[in-house]
């Protein structure tokens, strides 16, 4: 493992120095001590003893006045093969019903497939749930063979009243959030069943066509990226680097996402987790992550004007409680966000120690930059 290391960092220090992604090199010094935004934190799921002790994975829709929220859930390990999809709404996004199963476990507890869960999002109108099925989770595998076995993303439309199977959505994907529109085309980000990112563009016929993106060492182990495009048309792709640089990497497409620029390490801190990013109404980008190089708390968030440069992190949440279920962790934490507008409010979903899933809401009208 020293040697693991030493080889690592002999590579970074070869690669130069990182790019700049913050605008202030020191701003993410000391994450501890970031101001706290002011907000409100509700709970929408809280993970139960035997029966779903694992929760992670969350994304978050509004769709007709209603929130809706989605995460990967089992009855007690991440991974485990009785993982499957959940659900919740709310009218008001602080008072959220009880979870429901969108997707059971395909093949009962004994068998190996299992769901993760991938986004929602709007398909010809209508609300849309996404979820990776797999016939397993080999991630030592990384880098040598098959991580995902039998991988395919799988749709789920809402009726009104339940979600029914939409059938196969993209074959051989992982992508990290749902789809959008990119330069006129629908563009998403999926890792392939050896957990190789590739990018994926739809065309006329409504096929995906993916393109791998490929970085040398040490950048050559990528991980669960997010993408925003800037307003001068640039796409930027912020990706989590699972050599464990502890910092962002980040790959640029001026053509609408058809070829990208190799990945770069990036001066932004991270403690290799899932990152988001996204744009309000107000034309303000924002990044929510973990920038605690030692581990996921505080999950925090920074500003952009011109989705170059970032600034003003703050605190989302802060000093998390201890586990009540996965006690071998050293700690709390919160990870794995999402994020989205709505009433003049962001409100962002996580999953607290990997148990339970919450959400923050923080009105426009209290961010730094505006």
């Amino acid at each position: 493992m020293a040697a693991l290391a030493l080889a690592v960092a002999l590579a970074l220090a070869a690669a130069g120095p990182p790019e700049r992604l913050l605008a202030d090199p020191e701003a993410l010094k000391d994450p501890l001590s970031l101001p706290l935004l002011p907000g409100r934190t509700w709970m929408v799921s809280r993970g139960e003893a035997g029966r779903s002790e694992f929760a992670l994975h969350s994304y978050l829709a509004r769709y007709r006045g209603v929130f809706y929220a989605l995460w990967s859930c089992s009855r007690k390990n991440e991974e485990d093969p009785d993982q499957h999809l959940r659900y919740s709404t709310s009218a008001d996004g602080r008072r959220w019903s009880a979870s429901k199963v969108l997707a059971p476990d395909p093949d009962g507890a004994s068998g190996p497939r299992r769901w993760i869960a991938r986004g929602l999002f709007l398909r010809t109108g209508r609300l849309t749930a996404l979820g990776a099925l797999v016939e397993d989770a080999r991630y030592g595998q990384q880098g040598r063979g098959v991580v995902w076995p039998g991988l395919k993303l799988m749709a789920f439309e809402w009726t009104g009243k339940e979600w029914k199977d939409a059938g196969l959505y993209a074959d051989d994907c992982m992508n990290n959030f749902p789809p959008a529109m990119l330069a006129g085309r629908m563009f998403m980000v999926c890792r392939d069943r050896f957990m190789a990112v590739k990018t994926a563009l739809q065309d006329s016929a409504g096929s995906w066509r993916y393109t791998p993106l490929a970085s040398p060492p040490p950048f050559d182990r990528m991980d669960e990226p997010a993408w925003y495009a800037a307003p001068d048309g640039a796409a930027h792709m912020l990706i989590r680097d699972g050599k464990r640089s502890r910092k962002l990497l980040r790959s640029i497409s001026t053509d609408g996402g058809a070829t990208w620029s190799t990945p770069v390490l990036t001066d932004y801190p991270d403690a290799t987790s899932k990152t988001f990013a996204g744009r309000l109404s107000n034309g303000v980008y924002y990044l929510v992550n973990n920038p605690n190089p030692a581990g996921r708390d505080p999950l925090a968030i920074s500003f952009s004007k011109d989705g170059q440069l970032f600034s003003e992190p703050r605190s989302v949440r802060r000093n998390a409680p201890r586990p009540r279920f996965h006690t071998s962790r050293s700690g709390g934490s919160f990870q794995y966000p999402h994020a989205v507008e709505a009433g003049g409010s962001l409100w962002i979903i996580y999953s607290t120690n990997k148990e339970d899933i919450e959400i923050t809401e923080v009105m426009l009208r209290d961010l730094p930059v505006r």
